[in-house]
């Protein structure tokens, strides 16, 4: 039986990566890592996104299918830092209704057969602690984002679990907001705990 597919979610900044290396090293799971500096239309699409959005969002969703095939024919633990339907509430909030219907269409077609997450930590924070993270990590692309387009894809992830738990999926929220959990163990320790209740209270070697 394969190990589970655990993956973590939530808006820009809002430690996701760091989260997903952390929990891959406690499980001993495969690190699943979503590779964003290499869209080559990244730049240009934060400058002016409606110009270059549909674009930026093809290029993610052409790689990520291919990622989630990579990632559905292991056997091992995996914890991931993104989950592929990211496309869909990125897009929502960036192209067209005639684009995203046909992105969601096609969309539709790539994923129906990909082996899905066992499991969804979704982390949320504040407008503040979001904006302080990003500028922190100090990527060239994210100058320019707007607090209006981060504060809709909150309210986006927050509908996103609240279908999902509604319908008896796996899922978890945790605000990070007063989180430290790269640099203090007890706030690590209080996230990993939640975390092992959600999958059965199991531990993987």
């Amino acid at each position: 039986m394969d190990k589970p597919f655990i993956a973590i979610e939530g808006p820009i900044g809002v430690g996701k990566s760091s989260l997903a290396h952390k929990l891959s090293q406690s499980y001993h799971f495969y690190e699943a890592k979503e590779i964003v500096g290499e869209n080559p239309f990244l730049s240009d699409f934060y400058e002016d996104i409606s110009k270059w959005s549909f674009q930026t969002e093809m290029f993610f969703l052409c790689n990520r299918y291919k990622d989630y095939q990579d990632l559905g024919s292991m056997h091992q633990g995996i914890v991931s830092d993104y989950h592929i339907y990211k496309n869909k509430i990125f897009a929502r909030n960036t192209l067209s209704p005639i684009e995203f219907d046909k992105f969601s269409r096609i969309y539709d077609i790539l994923t129906e057969d990909l082996r899905m997450p066992d499991y969804i930590v979704f982390l949320d924070a504040e407008l503040f602690r979001l904006k302080e993270r990003i500028k922190i990590r100090n990527r060239d692309f994210e100058i320019h984002i707007e607090d209006d387009y981060l504060l809709k894809l909150k309210a986006d992830y927050l509908a996103y679990y609240e279908s999902l738990k509604a319908n008896g999926h796996h899922v978890i929220r945790i605000d990070t907001t007063h989180l430290d959990f790269v640099k203090n163990s007890t706030d690590y320790d209080t996230i990993l705990n939640q975390i092992n209740e959600l999958i059965g209270g199991k531990t993987f070697e």
